[in-house]
């Protein structure tokens, strides 16, 4: 993988999740894929730019995404044929495949950004 940027997630998770409607295309994908940018560098403590998106960050970031697309879908009432990503697919069963595949997403996107790992932030007081 290369650097990436916002616009570049966004296309890999269009590519992903088969039928995303209009009204979660474009921009608005950007804007999701920015807000767990924005839930990473909290979660992690590091600085992730929306520009140069280093190659460790783009999995996480883009599962992530995922998770949110669907779960925005799924408030929308919108349950999709089916969803892929590389040699993961899952199509419609007995389940909604969008909850599946949302949480498959987000237990992804969350074990990545454990293995990232985390800042805490510590001080020493007098003595």
């Amino acid at each position: 993988m290369v650097t990436m940027d916002l616009g570049s997630v966004a296309v890999q998770v269009y590519n992903a999740v088969l039928d995303i409607p209009t009204a979660l295309s474009g921009t608005v994908l950007r804007d999701i894929a920015d807000r767990q940018r924005l839930y990473m560098e909290r979660f992690t403590g590091q600085t992730i730019g929306s520009k140069g998106i280093a190659e460790r960050f783009q999995q996480p970031l883009i599962d992530l995404t995922c998770a949110a697309v669907l779960s925005s879908m799924e408030l929308q009432g919108t349950d999709v044929s089916k969803v892929r990503l590389g040699d993961f697919s899952e199509e419609k069963g007995t389940n909604s495949n969008t909850s599946v595949a949302r949480q498959f997403f987000e237990r992804r996107g969350m074990e990545g950004l454990n293995l990232l790992g985390f800042t805490i932030g510590y001080s020493k007081a007098n003595g």
